[in-house]
């Protein structure tokens, strides 16, 4: 079973009239831009998990880099003061490494077995695919954002949407809603877009003593 920081990854109105119809437009316009003009990225972050009250369940922060097609990291800081290092999920584009370091133990899934489990792959994934996977609903500027919505194909997904917000065309806000109504939304900041990432970023060198399962 997954826990909530494995399962990453966002009150909106529609915005009518031919006025708005052309943000509208514009949103889903960045969406499909970041798709096709972004191939590696590196941005600090903050999460914060909401129940459906708003209560905040969870709060953290770290450092997200991707780069397509396939390949991640998020790299937690910890809350521990005696460890350097939160959870790290890596992905090479063929597994997947859950690592929880305060727990000496290692989870690693294939990258298709994990694609449903884990909404923000969306964002490694080639634009082609956008479409298959997704019904994109596009919401337009509101609170100073400009929204689009990802809304899985598959009923079975286990989350209700993928919100992805933009500021002045740049990715910003990222918010998943999942089956119970429970929100974790990802705030990037520090974004630096299309730089050659260091040799290693997407690999995970565990030490022998780190309990691995498969």
């Amino acid at each position: 079973m997954l826990n909530v920081r494995q399962v990453l990854v966002v009150p909106l109105v529609l915005a009518v009239g031919f006025g708005w119809s052309v943000v509208s437009l514009a949103s889903e316009a960045m969406l499909r831009s970041f798709f096709a003009d972004v191939d590696t990225l590196q941005a600090d972050f903050t999460q914060r998990v909401t129940d459906e009250s708003g209560m905040t369940l969870e709060f953290s922060s770290g450092v997200f880099s991707l780069s397509r097609p396939g390949r991640f990291r998020w790299d937690y800081k910890s809350d521990d003061p005696d460890l350097e290092q939160g959870m790290q999920i890596v992905s090479d584009g063929v597994a997947i490494t859950f690592y929880e370091p305060d727990l000496a133990t290692a989870t690693i899934r294939s990258f298709d077995q994990a694609v449903q489990q884990v909404p923000t792959m969306a964002l490694v994934q080639a634009g082609d695919r956008l479409d298959k996977l997704f019904t994109i609903v596009d919401y337009g500027l509101t609170d100073g954002l400009s929204w689009v919505a990802l809304k899985p194909k598959d009923e079975n997904a286990g989350y209700q949407e993928l919100m992805i917000g933009f500021n002045a065309g740049k990715l910003n806000t990222i918010v998943l809603t999942d089956a119970l109504g429970n929100e974790t939304r990802l705030v990037l900041s520090k974004l630096q877009a299309n730089r050659t990432l260091p040799t290693g970023t997407f690999k995970l060198d565990l030490s022998s003593d780190v309990d691995v399962v498969q």
